[in-house]
């Protein structure tokens, strides 16, 4: 192959490209009677914004050239972020096009920019030249200001589903004139996690490697994320840990098998609105558990390290892993307390919002930066045995993630109401706006602030 298949059979029109959705979109505006100055492509990775974009350049100039000319100009937003290059772009617009009817800016990752960047970009959207076209394409358009978003025609690009990737894989192999089994493409697909990029690529791999699909991916018997899980539930730690040995002599790369592991938890997840709300915290504890060894994957020099550690501190506990009403994980000498017994059902949302104060005096002797944090939080569920808090920052969420700052906080929510060590679920939640409880929010702020003094130990000011 000399040319990747992924720009091989990448979409060249309207009909077609991948997302169904997006195609009766695009020509729902464009059959309209004017054409917007400004869209925003907003969706999950590989999805296929670029190339949209890039379509909607050559249809709204009916030319297929503007590709290959100085009239189609892509700029990487994460890589020319700064006010500078906007400026320079905004000089440059004011010049008519060399050959084509518009002009076309894709910005891709557009909510790289910093944001006096994004204002000055603003003030071109608001008054632009009329042979200027604006594509903006971002896979977090909530990092956008508003007033760029309002400028903009948006089109969601949503994550397509198995059967639609199958389908794109699918003229992959007729072209390449493959014969490939649905059953086979349909493992590709589910690998490739919502991206028709990757399904592509992961494709291409399974054809050079000329093995079965199943093989290249590892997903063999032995490497059963349905096994393996319930080892976990048994806590079977010595199973576990063969488990895993088995699996890297193979040659299955832990990375993906996590992957698998997390989408097999995340199913069971959907299928649980009928259990216990402990089940349910449990799938999320554990799933949370795989998604940090994920990370740590990246940089641990044995692959298979953080999976194992993984396996360690989530077997040997005093409880289950999947944790029950009266369960609780192992915990830190803070919760060496007397046990009083298990407070489900015993209290409610607005006695924890009661004695608030009184759980944030409970952690500071055990770590100031903790009740630093906490301070910029607050109670939003409580049965007297779970307590879930609302974080504003994703960077505070996952630092009271760890398992030091959740067993302070978890015996400090015991000690205060005379129960059993609490067990804590953290909800990323949105910042209070302005505009609405402006004294809230003004405090919140001021406890964030005095929260990163105490993390990174400096005065705050």
């Amino acid at each position: 192959m000399s040319q990747t298949l992924y720009l091989k059979y990448r979409p060249q029109k309207i009909s077609e490209l991948d997302l169904v959705s997006v195609r009766e979109m695009l020509e729902k505006v464009l059959n309209g009677k004017s054409l917007p100055h400004a869209w925003l492509f907003s969706g999950p990775r590989g999805t296929g914004k670029t190339s949209a974009a890039r379509i909607l350049a050559k249809v709204i100039n009916d030319d297929d050239l503007i590709l290959d000319s100085p009239d189609l100009i892509e700029i990487d937003a994460a890589s020319n972020r700064g006010i500078d290059e906007i400026r320079e772009l905004r000089d440059k617009i004011k010049l008519a096009p060399m050959r084509a009817k518009f002009k076309v800016y894709i910005v891709d990752e557009v909510h790289m920019l910093t944001m006096e960047a994004a204002n000055a970009l603003l003030k071109t959207l608001e008054e632009p030249p009329a042979h200027a076209i604006f594509v903006l394409c971002t896979t977090d358009p909530e990092k956008l200001p508003e007033t760029v978003v309002s400028r903009c025609t948006r089109i969601q690009f949503k994550k397509p589903t198995i059967a639609e990737i199958v389908a794109k894989l699918k003229i992959v192999t007729k072209g390449e004139k493959l014969e490939i089994k649905n059953e086979e493409l349909e493992m590709v697909a589910k690998s490739a996690r919502g991206s028709f990029r990757d399904a592509i690529k992961i494709l291409e791999q399974v054809i050079l490697a000329g093995k079965p699909a199943a093989e290249v991916l590892g997903l063999l018997e032995f490497a059963d994320p349905a096994k393996f899980i319930k080892l976990l539930r048994d806590e079977d730690t010595k199973g576990a840990l063969e488990f895993i040995n088995k699996m890297t002599e193979e040659g299955v790369n832990p990375r993906s098998f996590i992957e698998r592991c997390v989408e097999e938890l995340r199913e069971q997840l959907i299928e649980s609105t009928n259990q216990s709300m402990a089940n349910v915290q449990s799938l999320l504890i554990m799933i949370g558990g795989l998604e940090r060894a994920y990370e740590r994957t990246k940089t641990s020099a044995v692959p298979q390290l953080p999976l194992e550690i993984f396996v360690i501190e989530n077997t040997q506990r005093t409880g289950s892993l999947l944790v029950r009403s009266e369960d609780h994980p192992k915990r830190g000498p803070v919760a060496d307390s007397v046990k009083h017994g298990s407070g489900k059902g015993k209290f409610k949302l607005e006695d924890a919002r009661a004695r608030w104060p009184d759980i944030l005096k409970a952690v500071k002797p055990h770590n100031h930066s903790i009740e630093a944090l906490l301070r910029s939080t607050r109670p939003v569920e409580f049965d007297g045995d779970m307590l879930m808090l609302e974080v504003f920052y994703k960077f505070h969420k996952d630092k009271l993630e760890t398992d030091k700052c959740r067993q302070i906080v978890e015996a400090a929510v015991g000690e205060v109401f005379g129960t059993d060590p609490a067990r804590l679920v953290l909800q990323l939640g949105q910042r209070l706006q302005p505009a609405r409880e402006e004294v809230v929010a003004d405090s919140v702020d001021e406890d964030i602030v005095a929260a990163a003094a105490k993390i990174f130990q400096v005065d705050a000011v």
